[in-house]
């Protein structure tokens, strides 16, 4: 978003016309007017009056990339703690459909684990001798499908961890 375009939001936020806004900086109305189509920029010291006047930063002001105004402590410089990025709504979106996923996979794998555990002591309680080392669970367990399910079940809650993790780590920088 332009510095303009930024201009003209506040203006409107703060319910005032382009010839309000113009008589409170001590300009002409069609001065303003340019500033929002973008045909000229504020000089330093209107970006700066603008900044206190709206309650902004001149950063918000003056880069493109910033989509929110900062708050501010009234003196066009920001407030203690810094915003948080904007987000639009597709990112939102998107971030939320990955955590969804993530404790989902997580839940799943979970779940399908314990089923081949508990599947693997009831056919271990029925067991008279064993193959293995590991007893009668470890040969139920491993003497049999259910090793692949245990196996298949911690992959996908390994997974559904790294996608909750990878979320935790962009949020936490995003900071």
């Amino acid at each position: 978003m332009r510095t303009g375009e930024k201009i003209a939001i506040c203006r409107k936020n703060h319910r005032l016309s382009q010839e309000d806004l113009a008589s409170q900086l001590g300009i002409s109305r069609q001065a303003v007017s340019r500033w929002e189509t973008g045909e000229t920029m504020p000089d330093c010291e209107r970006i700066i009056q603008l900044s206190r006047l709206f309650g902004v930063s001149t950063d918000y002001l003056l880069l493109e990339e910033r989509q929110t105004p900062d708050p501010t402590d009234g003196t066009g410089t920001a407030a203690a703690l810094p915003a948080a990025p904007a987000e639009d709504a597709a990112e939102a979106l998107r971030r939320r459909f990955r955590i969804g996923l993530g404790i989902a996979l997580t839940l799943s794998g979970i779940l399908i684990a314990i089923t081949a555990l508990i599947l693997a002591a009831l056919e271990a309680a029925q067991l008279t001798a064993w193959v293995t080392h590991l007893g009668r669970f470890g040969t139920a367990l491993l003497e049999s499908w259910r090793l692949p399910l245990l196996v298949i079940g911690g992959t996908i809650a390994l997974i559904g961890v790294c996608v909750l993790v990878n979320e935790y780590w962009k949020l936490e920088r995003a900071r």
